[in-house]
């Protein structure tokens, strides 16, 4: 991907993208730490990150990214990205991997979540009135 990215040098507390944004890059992070702000998970370096929304109906992204400190990104746009995601199998089959993965973690997230809430309302239903 990089031979085709674009640098960009980023103050701390930058927004890339909102959650509602209409998708327009991917990202890749080359220095510094990017917050999801929605999920407290944040981007280290090395990581790639805005491909979902290119993928979903809509093309609206599903979080805010924040630079948690100054960053360097690496972007490219959604034509570029999709002509080397149909001209090279080998990119495709990852990016499908790299989803897919995020997806699993957003169900094991809302399964501790939803764990974590039966767990306060069986504390709450035990004690005595």
């Amino acid at each position: 991907l990089i031979p085709y990215m674009k640098k960009r040098e980023l103050k701390a507390g930058t927004v890339l993208f909102k959650k509602g944004d209409l998708a327009k890059e991917v990202y890749l992070l080359a220095e510094g730490r990017i917050e999801l702000v929605e999920i407290g998970v944040f981007q280290e370096p090395g990581t790639s990150f805005g491909e979902i929304a290119f993928f979903s109906p809509d093309r609206r992204r599903t979080l805010t990214a924040r630079c948690a400190e100054h960053c360097r990104v690496l972007t490219i746009g959604e034509d570029d990205f999709k002509q080397l995601y149909f001209q090279n199998p080998a990119f495709g089959f990852e990016v499908v991997g790299l989803i897919a993965g995020r997806l699993i973690a957003d169900i094991r997230r809302l399964e501790q979540q939803v764990m974590q809430a039966k767990a306060a309302q069986g504390a709450e239903g035990g004690a005595a009135p």
